[in-house]
């Protein structure tokens, strides 16, 4: 079965809302071994969602819309479709009775325009919203199906779980299974990764290798089709065992893991604690790491010392170092990492100081100049990085490269 997703919404392209119904949906049918080879966006118009479905019927077995199901005058996709299949809309008087029921309850008076949403071309298979007020349905045309879902995308990925997939399931015809896993990795390049990993990539047919560059570093992607999920799942498993045994330092988390709760879940095991010392970042390493829930139970503190009096009062950090080494400099980073270690009484401490522009620079400091250390009991180290010019850019890989040389310490890369 080849199947076909359509994005119905002005709002969609004009960039004003992301997409995530047709990423959604196009993850349940790989897990179900349904082929999904296109997709397409379009506006509130019912001509032209009349000519995708018509271009989607040429070259699909079942087409999905999502979105235009609302009781308003832009929300056209039941018009368009019942003159595709070429059946008038008329009232369904069950939809009809829930829908006044989801009002009382409300105890809100219903407008005639929501009336618009009980009304589905005849012949029609209903698909029940159980949480808002838009019921989907699935219509039949030589042997193809169109699906129309909400666009409400809690309301989509609900109907989504409990009606669509079952009904594609038992018309796909025992399609074999596809199943992806991400590994996320941090502090090489893409070119160099594929390098490392050449030989590996070149065998790898199914499962199937992508690399994939974002911002919070570089992912690769393992892709299995199989019989079944237990056969993908092991496929999957063996070619990660290659992946990781070529890098597994630089491998952070799995699928949707972020990089904070990778080094939550290692001081937790550990019972350590840490202090945060931050200029340039302006407090986002402490934000960051605080985003993961329980993070109380090892993240103490965080400081955030911007300028050179607040380091030489909050930190410690010797006024004569700072006039000698200049507030950007290895030496000021360690000693704000020992200071925040010092004061917070933690076992761990970070220091991050840099120019992250886009003024402050000089030749010799250029912006973008980034140093951060860390200071442990057992450990002390500082590293230099040359960063872009984009002030926010900067901001956030040193936060992230900050708490990578945590994540390095913890897991025993020196």
């Amino acid at each position: 079965m080849i199947a076909e997703i359509i994005s119905i919404g002005t709002e969609l392209l004009l960039g004003q809302i992301l997409d995530t119904n047709s990423q959604y949906l196009s993850q349940k049918l790989a897990e179900i071994g349904v082929n999904l080879y296109f997709k397409q966006t379009t506006g509130d118009n019912v001509e032209r969602i009349k000519e995708a479905i018509n271009i989607a019927l040429d070259r699909s077995d079942f087409i999905v819309l999502s979105g235009g199901l609302g009781p308003t005058g832009d929300d056209c996709t039941k018009n368009a479709v019942s003159q595709i299949v070429g059946k008038k809309l008329i009232l369904n008087e069950s939809a009809f009775q829930k829908l006044k029921e989801i009002f009382d309850v409300r105890g809100i008076k219903m407008s005639e325009n929501n009336k618009i949403q009980a009304y589905f071309p005849e012949g029609a298979m209903i698909i029940e919203n159980k949480n808002g007020t838009a019921p989907g349905f699935i219509c039949s045309i030589k042997g193809k199906h169109i699906a129309a879902l909400p666009g409400v995308p809690f309301e989509f990925k609900q109907m989504v779980d409990d009606s669509l997939i079952p009904f594609i399931k038992e018309r796909a015809g025992g399609g074999k299974v596809i199943k992806s896993r991400v590994l996320r990795t941090i502090g090489m390049s893409e070119s160099r990764l594929a390098e490392i990993l050449e030989d590996i990539f070149n065998d790898s047919v199914n499962p199937s290798m992508a690399y994939l560059a974002g911002n919070s570093g570089i992912a690769i992607r393992i892709t299995a089709k199989a019989e079944d999920i237990d056969e993908a799942e092991k496929m999957i498993s063996h070619l990660e065992r290659r992946i990781r045994d070529r890098i597994e330092g630089l491998i952070y988390g799995v699928d949707d893991e972020t990089i904070e709760e990778s080094v939550g879940k290692l001081l937790r095991a550990k019972g350590l604690s840490i202090a945060i010392a931050e200029s340039c970042t302006g407090g986002l390493i402490s934000s960051t790491i605080t985003n993961t829930a329980g993070s109380s139970l090892y993240f103490d503190r965080g400081f955030v010392t911007y300028s050179n009096n607040a380091k030489i009062e909050m930190l410690s950090v010797p006024e004569k170092l700072i006039n000698e080494k200049g507030a950007v400099s290895e030496e000021v980073a360690i000693e704000m990492a020992r200071g925040a270690r010092k004061k917070a009484g933690t076992d761990i401490g970070v220091g991050v100081t840099g120019i992250a522009g886009p003024g402050g620079g000089t030749a010799e400091k250029p912006v973008g100049l980034v140093y951060i250390a860390l200071s442990a009991k057992d450990c002390e180290k500082v590293k230099e990085y040359r960063l872009g010019k984009l002030r926010l850019r900067n901001k956030h890989l040193t936060s992230l490269l900050a708490i990578n040389m945590l994540r390095q310490y913890l897991i025993g890369v020196k």
